[in-house]
């Protein structure tokens, strides 16, 4: 295509699309973990963590799992605390 030239559509590069057709989330690759952590942690009575066995979470560093579980948690209005050691990841509702 020479310089100036348009494709039909009228865009110079890519088409178009009606932004009301679109998805207005993701699902993203830990989102079934996310899903069971986030359902015990409402269920989760006050001054206990969910508790989550690192060798349940292969593949995922715990930074990552920490980011997720704070965007996760944050979308659904509950602010979390999270901590770990060399076996678990513990996450909680934190003190408003």
């Amino acid at each position: 295509m020479a310089k100036g030239d348009k494709k039909q559509n009228g865009y110079p590069n890519y088409g178009r699309t009606l932004i009301s057709g679109l998805k207005k989330s993701r699902k993203g690759k830990h989102h079934e973990l996310m899903g069971r952590i986030l359902e015990d942690l409402k269920k989760s009575a006050p001054s206990y963590a969910v508790r989550v066995p690192l060798s349940d979470i292969k593949g995922v560093s715990i930074l990552n799992l920490r980011s997720a579980i704070v965007r996760a948690a944050h979308k659904v209005g509950i602010p979390v605390s999270t901590s770990s050691d060399e076996e678990n990841f513990y996450v909680w509702k934190a003190q408003a």
